[in-house]
C-alpha cells in the first residue's frame, strides 16, 4: 500500500473510532472527563494514535489484545500503552522527534502493567503494530477506572474498525492476544495465531508466545 492510501486508510479508522459510543464504553478520541483529563484531551489521543500507527507503516503482525485498558490506552490512545512509555525517561525509541502528549490531568503518568510486559517484549521491533478487538474502553458502571470484560455487542460494535485496520495494514498477519480477540478475528473470517493475555498472571505465557513469534519469522495464513 502506498503511502497515501494508507494514511487515507488511518484516517477512515480514526474517523469511525470517534463516532459515539455505547453506554458502558468510554471513547479515548471522542470522550473526556473533566475530573481526569486535561483540555483537549480527545485530540491529543487521536494525534497519539495517528503518530504511533504511522511510525509502524511497515508492520508484518497485527498484535490484537481484547480492549483498551484504562491505565493505558484510556489515556495515550494506543493500545497497551501507558503515558510512561510515551514522554520522559521511560519513552520507546519510536517517540523520539514525535509530538506525544500525555491527556491526563493528575501529576504523574499513568502506568499499565501489561504495557510494561508487551514493551518489555517488543520494544524497537516495528513489525510489530498493535490493536484491540473493542478500542474503546469497557468500564464499570459508575467507575472510570476500572476494565470489565467486554460483552458480545461491545465486542460486535468493535468488529467494523477491527476490519478496516486489517486492511489498512494489508500485508500484516492478524496474531490473537486473549481469547477474545482471538474469536472476534474467527467471527471475521480470520485463522489467527493465538498469545495468552498478559494480564490474570499470563505475562510468563504472553512472552514466550512473542519470543516464538518474532523467531518464526513466518505468520499464520489469513483468511481470504
Amino acid at each position: 500500500m502506498h503511502n497515501h492510501q494508507f494514511e487515507l486508510g488511518i484516517n477512515k479508522l480514526l474517523k469511525l473510532i470517534r463516532k459515539p459510543t455505547a453506554p458502558g464504553l468510554f471513547n479515548p478520541w471522542r470522550d473526556q472527563d473533566a475530573e481526569l483529563d486535561r483540555r483537549g484531551a480527545a485530540k491529543i489521543r487521536t494525534e497519539n494514535l495517528r503518530q504511533y500507527l504511522l511510525a509502524h507503516q511497515g508492520a508484518t503482525a497485527i498484535l490484537v489484545g481484547e480492549a483498551c485498558g484504562w491505565a493505558g490506552c484510556r489515556f495515550t490512545g494506543i493500545p497497551f500503552t501507558g503515558e510512561n512509555l510515551l514522554i520522559g525517561p521511560e519513552a520507546l525509541e519510536w517517540t523520539t522527534g514525535q509530538n506525544f502528549r500525555r491527556s491526563s490531568s493528575r501529576q504523574e503518568p499513568y502506568k499499565e502493567r501489561s504495557a510494561t510486559t508487551v514493551w518489555g517484549e517488543i520494544a524497537g521491533d516495528r513489525n510489530l503494530v498493535l490493536w484491540n478487538a473493542v478500542p474503546w474502553h469497557p468500564h464499570r458502571p459508575g467507575e472510570a477506572l476500572t476494565n470489565r470484560k467486554p460483552s458480545r455487542s461491545d465486542q460486535e460494535a468493535g468488529s467494523e474498525a477491527l476490519r478496516i485496520f486489517l486492511e489498512t495494514f494489508e500485508n500484516a498477519e492478524p496474531v490473537a492476544i486473549g481469547r477474545v480477540s482471538q474469536e472476534v478475528l474467527m467471527r471475521l473470517g480470520f485463522e489467527a495465531g493465538y498469545i495468552r493475555h498478559p494480564s490474570m498472571g499470563g505475562h510468563h505465557q504472553f512472552r514466550k508466545g512473542i519470543r516464538e513469534l518474532r523467531k518464526r519469522l513466518t505468520y499464520p495464513s489469513r483468511a481470504r
